[in-house]
């Protein structure tokens, strides 16, 4: 009799085990393809009131330098400006420093620093970010 509930208690611990192991890669496999679901379409350009601001450029290890870099205030997130993709210059958003302004914008993710799309830049900073195609006021 005690032979029998031993022999027992181990197919329990397997399926037990197993089970485990099958719910694990089933949760995994789930929130895996909700991230893709998130994901934004960079391919249409939507109009936006924001404010423009400077914030200063912070290396990786957290130090402030004296550059400053132009960010769209807007409700829930500051988006960084790359100006190098944008149709506009610096010196035209300029004018709407700490101002609010329309503009025609798209929304992408990838390399902030960089315009080329070079192996060595891996290390840049890499993100959410805004082109302006116009500025509409």
């Amino acid at each position: 009799m005690h032979y029998w509930k031993d022999k027992n208690l181990n197919k329990m611990k397997k399926l037990l085990l197993l089970f485990i192991i099958f719910s694990t890669f089933f949760s995994c496999k789930q929130s895996k393809d909700t991230n893709v679901v998130i994901k934004k379409n960079p391919s249409h350009a939507e109009r936006i009131s924001c404010q423009l601001v400077e914030k200063e450029f912070t290396h990786k290890g957290g130090k402030f330098t004296e550059f400053k870099e132009l960010y769209l205030r807007c409700s829930i997130q500051d988006y960084f400006i790359k100006i190098c993709e944008s149709n506009v210059t610096s010196e035209e958003l300029s004018l709407f420093l700490n101002k609010g302004i329309e503009v025609e914008v798209e929304i992408k993710e990838g390399f902030l620093d960089h315009c080329e799309s070079i192996p060595e830049y891996a290390q840049s900073r890499t993100g959410t970010y805004v082109i302006i195609k116009n500025i509409v006021r």
